[in-house]
């Protein structure tokens, strides 16, 4: 029987996950469970080699069941077993080995890509904007047990006098606060690229003599992140239903004069680093150090839904069951996530076009022991 969605009150941050059954999954089927294999197995390749009490994230039941990384060994030693070529065996992997849990509330669901850019590894003519790699000089505390009641679990910042103070913002960044610190993992031409290759979180870059370089996410300043295309709309610089990756850059660029102190109002920046063996077909590596699956990876709040975890969408335009291998620096517990949608221009297009609002299912793994009963007795539905 279908479980009605949960309409509790849920705390800023949290997931408010429900068990239901798998048939609360709209057109979950075997092709459905067979294409979201590939990439939940691909996660598995990065779990297996992390330490045993590796964090991961979520919270309450999701942190329980899969925030660490020694939880995810048996299921994944089952999901390797399975052949990728069999739908139903896929579906009744899925079945045996995880119990679906609904969000609490809508999930509007947006999208990204990995944008192809002009750069350089060395600084030249015309390539003056740095993007910078982790710097020396950043701490960050795993607070574990001692997390406060809204879930957070990390702390960012930076040493000073002894004491753990806030990192640099952006705008101190992007005028050099962290030049001797850190290194430059490649330089651009453009303020507005340069801009939107944090918010994607990775990057193919084209050097000046045709070769293609993937740069790919390595953490952030810890600072809390505001989509410029909030403010945007509130100045009455763009209309509501016209913000995209697209839109806010052509904005930015026709207007420079008010780009750089809208571009600083999101104190939010995201470190990368140079990515090499990235296979054809996939974006560069996210949070969780797996290449990106086009419509196979989504991007999550980590403090309420663990990576590695899958997750099955299921929204307007789409059901589908993805995994859980970047983190969405904006969003806020399950009301957020963004589907990733590959490299270039035709992904742009499509992720600048998503914006729709569905229902949300994490798909945590049973205890090995109540899976192999369960597997003994045949899935459940």
């Amino acid at each position: 029987m279908m479980k009605a969605p949960n309409t509790g009150v849920v705390a800023p941050g949290a997931a408010g996950l429900s068990p239901v059954a798998f048939t609360a999954l709209p057109g979950w089927s075997p092709a459905i469970a067979q294409t979201g294999l590939a990439s939940f197995v691909r996660s598995c390749r990065a779990l297996a080699v992390m330490p045993e009490d590796q964090t991961l994230g979520g919270d309450g039941v999701a942190a329980r069941l899969a925030g660490k990384a020694g939880l995810w060994r048996g299921v994944c030693a089952a999901a390797r077993a399975v052949s990728p070529g069999d739908p139903a065996a896929a579906q009744t992997f899925f079945q045996t080995y995880f119990v679906p849990y609904e969000a609490a509330g809508p999930t509007r669901f947006s999208g990204y890509f990995e944008p192809v850019y002009a750069g350089s590894e060395i600084r030249l003519r015309g390539y003056a904007i740095p993007l910078y790699g982790k710097p020396r000089n950043l701490v960050r505390a795993n607070l574990g047990v001692f997390r406060d009641s809204t879930g957070h679990q990390r702390i960012v910042g930076r040493l000073r006098y002894g004491k753990l103070v806030p990192f640099y913002s952006r705008a101190r960044i992007e005028r050099g606060a962290i030049a001797r610190e850190a290194h430059v993992v490649a330089w651009l031409r453009d303020p507005v690229d340069t801009y939107m290759v944090q918010v994607q979180g990775s990057a193919r870059l084209r050097l000046p003599d045709g070769t293609l370089i993937d740069l790919g996410f390595d953490g952030t300043n810890g600072r809390a992140y505001t989509p410029i295309g909030k403010l945007m709309v509130q100045k009455g610089y763009l209309q509501a239903n016209d913000v995209s990756i697209q839109s806010i850059s052509a904005w930015l660029r026709a207007h420079p004069a008010e780009a750089s102190t809208l571009m600083d109002a999101n104190k939010n920046y995201v470190f990368m680093k140079r990515v090499r063996d990235v296979p054809d077909g996939l974006g560069a590596p996210g949070a969780l150090g797996v290449p990106l699956t086009p419509e196979g990876s989504i991007a999550v709040d980590e403090k309420a839904i663990p990576l590695g975890a899958p997750v099955f969408v299921a929204a307007n335009t789409m059901d589908r069951l993805m995994t859980a291998q970047d983190i969405d620096v904006g969003a806020k517990g399950a009301a957020g996530a963004q589907i990733f949608f590959g490299i270039g221009r035709n992904a742009a297009t499509l992720a600048g076009a998503t914006d729709d609002t569905g229902r949300l299912f994490v798909l945590l793994p049973r205890p090995i022991a109540s899976a192999s009963a369960t597997s003994a007795g045949g899935p459940t539905s």
